[in-house]
């Protein structure tokens, strides 16, 4: 006698669809928060090498006499402060001699960390510096393995930079003793000078050397520009020059990668009255003077502000002098 056969209920069509759409939609809901989580995981990790590097900068002065390193400490080939007629690496001109030292900012920094990792932002990433040095907008010069090792690269293009009014391109500074070593000085480097450490830009982990339009590729290839400096916009008119330098009507090179729109942008137009604000539409972690460290959004950091005891407009968190 045959048993019956037991009732074996499969799943339809209709309850299979349903249960993949189902699982497409938490896939939606769960990939972009995985995503926040992933980049405030990044934008933690560069507060962090921002709070390193500026302590370095402050232990540095300590041993130096209060004093902070200047961009370029074995002089300056690109701008005429040179005694042996070839002082580099340089900013932004890295050289192409293995033997070169490490002169640029960053690297002077380096003994108190001893981790050159720090230089680069996780948000930005690291520098492929076999694609950048040869590249016209960023060097063009031919990749020497050596420099690399030693970090000279990094050096002359580092995330990591300073503010630029604090060493010898800022306002106050000296380059009548042009030559190697201390031969120029930054008026405005010490720490004595700096009138409100708390609310003064040092540094920051998020620099960037272009705009990345018109062909230049240097957010792509994530290379840094080393020094920042106040930028040019309609909000800032007043405070366009400091210390009789007039300043480029373009972005001031710290770069607002966290949580950005975009990772490009540059004047919308001519005449400059409208500004595509996507490489300054996120935030950027900045140290300041007194080594505390904060995400800044452009607006915050760009304050232009008249100063009562100047008696000037002044850039609120990058001029020293007020």
């Amino acid at each position: 006698m045959l048993l019956p056969r037991p009732n074996r209920r499969a799943f339809t069509l209709i309850e299979l669809l349903v249960v993949i759409a189902i699982i497409a939609i938490l896939a939606a809901i769960l990939f972009p928060v995985f995503a926040q989580a992933r980049a405030s995981a990044r934008a933690i990790s560069c507060v962090s090498n921002v709070k390193q590097g500026a302590l370095a900068t402050l232990m540095y002065a300590q041993d130096y006499d209060e004093a902070i390193p200047l961009l370029d400490n074995n002089g300056s080939t690109e701008y005429g402060c040179c005694k042996s007629g070839n002082c580099q690496p340089d900013w932004g001109s890295p050289g192409v001699d293995p033997n070169e030292p490490a002169a640029m900012f960053f690297n002077v920094i380096q003994p108190y960390v001893k981790n050159s990792q720090l230089g680069y932002c996780p948000e930005i990433g690291t520098t492929d510096w076999k694609a950048a040095i040869p590249n016209p907008a960023i060097a063009g010069v031919p990749y020497v393995a050596a420099l690399d090792q030693k970090g000279i690269y990094q050096g002359a293009f580092s995330q990591m930079a300073v503010n630029m009014l604090l060493t010898e391109f800022g306002p106050d500074s000296s380059w009548a003793g042009c030559g190697t070593g201390s031969g120029y000085a930054a008026g405005h480097s010490t720490q004595a000078s700096w009138t409100r450490p708390a609310e003064l830009y040092l540094l920051t982990g998020d620099s960037v050397w272009g705009e990345g339009i018109n062909g230049d590729p240097s957010p792509s290839l994530k290379v840094g520009n080393v020094a920042v400096w106040p930028d040019y916009s309609n909000d800032t008119q007043k405070c366009t020059n400091w210390g009789g330098y007039a300043l480029n009507k373009y972005p001031g090179w710290t770069w607002y990668v966290h949580k950005a729109t975009a990772r490009q942008g540059h004047f919308a137009n001519a005449t400059d009255t409208q500004f595509d604000q996507g490489i300054n539409s996120g935030m950027a972690n900045i140290a300041m003077a007194d080594g505390h460290v904060k995400a800044y959004k452009r607006n915050q950091i760009m304050r232009c502000d008249f100063n009562t005891a100047g008696g000037v407009w002044a850039f609120t968190y990058y001029d020293p002098r007020y």
